[in-house]
């Protein structure tokens, strides 16, 4: 982990020296660097909330959210992201259900399935062969069924809908690649 910002703007390092007497070299855990930001409360402060569930709003409540609300914390990138755009490629996270909003996980599952049906193989060649046909064998039409269906999951939750309500409407309107703009409305009415 890449060292973070102090208030003042200067650098804070995450991990003692190694000339240091105790830990050479340890992290220094999160109190240690709460009380270098001196946001380190009289009373102390718990390691995190119980189950990770932090009160809404609340910004001090455990170490955990107070260090995860800090500018320099927020801001950094993961070094995985900095790897890849460093070599001017695009890094895009997605959401948990990144299933539903990337249609090659759909192709990729009705190929696994065609894949599964085909015959035991011996050898890495007659292996190769299989999934090549398992992934030929998903028709075309099929392929941009998926790209539709994420299509609308994603303006689903580009509007504002959950899971539950963004599976509902792209059952619903299944004609349609988005959908229509009145749809929170149709979901407040029902």
């Amino acid at each position: 982990m890449r060292p973070g910002q102090l208030p003042d703007g200067s650098f804070q390092d995450f991990y003692f020296p190694e000339d240091h007497l105790l830990m050479p070299g340890w992290f220094k855990g999160m109190e240690w660097i709460i009380r270098e930001w001196d946001l380190w409360p009289e009373n102390g402060l718990r390691a995190q909330c119980e189950s990770f569930k932090c009160e809404p709003g609340r910004t001090d409540c455990c170490c955990r959210r107070l260090l995860f609300t800090q500018p320099d914390f927020v801001n950094q990138k993961s070094h995985l992201e900095e790897l890849i755009t460093s070599r001017n490629h695009i890094c895009d996270f997605y959401p948990k259900f990144h299933c539903e909003l990337n249609f090659i996980e759909q192709y990729w599952g009705a190929a696994k399935l065609r894949y599964h049906a085909s015959p035991q193989t011996k050898n890495m060649e007659e292996m190769e062969a299989n999934v090549i046909a398992a992934l030929d064998d998903v028709p075309l039409t099929q392929i941009r069924r998926y790209a539709n269906r994420s299509a609308k999951f994603m303006d689903a939750y580009a509007k504002g809908l959950n899971g539950a309500q963004a599976a509902w409407a792209a059952k619903k309107y299944r004609g349609h690649r988005v959908l229509p703009e009145n749809i929170l409305r149709e979901l407040e009415g029902s």
